[in-house]
């Protein structure tokens, strides 16, 4: 990702973020939605099981037995897939004065019936404890009947003695669908408003963030070449992008001030050194003027110091425009194809006379007469100087 900007780099990293976000939000909301309506469903079914449990319970008060016409209109009456009555005839311990052989015959059928449907609940028998079933359409509660103490009239048996276990099975089909309905729903608005959080984020993101580090980055750039006294944009954020742009402006001052200080200090150096260089041409000048003033002198001799002038004028002029690029830092080398000697032998002549003038012999030796990438006027001046040194 070295490649990318930093704006793609926090796309490609909060994008999937909030795909992960919006997946996970909608997978617990869909199962707090199936939970709650588990809840719902238990509830339900434990008022339908008291609701039927004291419809029986009244009957065999009332009438001594149940109506077997009642049982068939309940199984799918207010919503219920079914609902059927496990029961055992031995569980039932019956009073003596309410056996015969017909009723007998009626729980033996309804026994079976119930055991056509399947063995699953039986165990309710002995452990009294409910059972909930979820299936991927229905949801089936399997609760006890325990006998209270109204039940004794007609049972032999003790409170909370299970009688009989409630099948009850509620269609959750719809229910589903209408759950997922409502996560899908919720999903697409938390992807809206990720939409419009992601979009309100990168305008903050490019006003606040992204132009001031592009403003801090060309100030680098432009420091990084030397440039320090091109104004910078400054922030006027009181955060910490705003106090890191006050930071490196007063920093480009300084190194303003700083380099400032060094360009004056170096003028006054290589001023210095041009004044100290000037006294060879100024020499060579002042000498061909006073050979120039001797009348014996031949015309190709007056000539060849009139030349020896006119270089040395020349050479100070130079030096002149040197200091003065030094000084607007445009000092630039100039460098070409020179016959190395040709430089030798310029800079002899050019302290040719000082030297006699001293009585100081020079002897040259040329090792390499082919030329050079150099900047002809400055080294020649150098050698000059070096000769010139060593003379004094």
């Amino acid at each position: 990702m070295g490649r990318f900007g930093l704006s793609t780099k926090l796309l490609l990293t909060y994008v999937p973020l909030f795909i992960v976000a919006i997946a996970g939000s909608y997978i617990l909301t869909t199962n707090a939605s199936e939970e709650q309506m588990l809840e719902q469903a238990k509830v339900a079914a434990f008022q339908k099981a008291h609701i039927v449990r004291e419809a029986l319970v009244n009957q065999m008060l009332e009438n001594e037995m149940v109506d077997d016409s009642f049982l068939d209109k309940i199984r799918t009456s207010g919503g219920l897939q079914d609902l059927y009555i496990r029961i055992r005839a031995d569980n039932l311990k019956l009073k003596e004065w309410l056996e015969d052989s017909l009723r007998d015959v009626r729980l033996e059928k309804r026994e079976q019936a119930a055991l056509a449907k399947g063995t699953i609940g039986t165990e309710v028998f002995q452990t009294g404890i409910p059972i909930w079933v979820r299936r991927e359409h229905d949801f089936e509660a399997i609760i006890p009947f325990k006998a209270e103490k109204k039940c004794q009239t007609c049972h032999e048996v003790e409170v909370s003695h299970v009688l009989g276990v409630a099948h009850i099975q509620l269609p959750l089909a719809e229910i589903n669908a209408a759950i997922r309905e409502n996560s899908a729903r919720t999903a697409m608005i938390s992807i809206g408003f990720a939409v419009i959080a992601l979009g309100i984020g990168f305008v903050f993101y490019r006003s606040f963030i992204q132009k001031p580090i592009e403003t801090l980055v060309s100030a680098t750039e432009a420091i990084g070449q030397g440039n320090l006294t091109s104004p910078m944009k400054i922030s006027v954020s009181g955060d910490e992008l705003g106090q890191l742009s006050r930071s490196f402006d007063r920093m480009r001052k300084a190194l303003l001030q700083s380099q400032q200080a060094l360009r004056t200090s170096a003028v006054g150096q290589i001023a210095g050194s041009l004044i100290r260089d000037f006294r060879s041409p100024m020499r060579e000048i002042v000498a061909a003027v006073d050979q120039i003033q001797k009348s014996d002198l031949p015309p190709d001799q007056k000539a060849q110091l009139c030349e020896s002038a006119r270089n040395a004028v020349t050479a100070m002029n130079k030096m002149t425009t040197d200091l003065l690029d030094f000084t607007t830092g445009e000092l630039k080398i100039n460098k070409r194809s020179c016959n190395v000697g040709q430089i030798i032998n310029y800079a002899v002549s050019a302290v040719k006379l000082d030297l006699e003038r001293d009585e100081i012999r020079l002897e040259t030796s040329l090792g390499y007469s082919g030329n050079a990438m150099i900047d002809y006027d400055r080294m020649a001046r150098a050698m000059i100087n070096i000769v010139g040194y060593s003379a004094n």
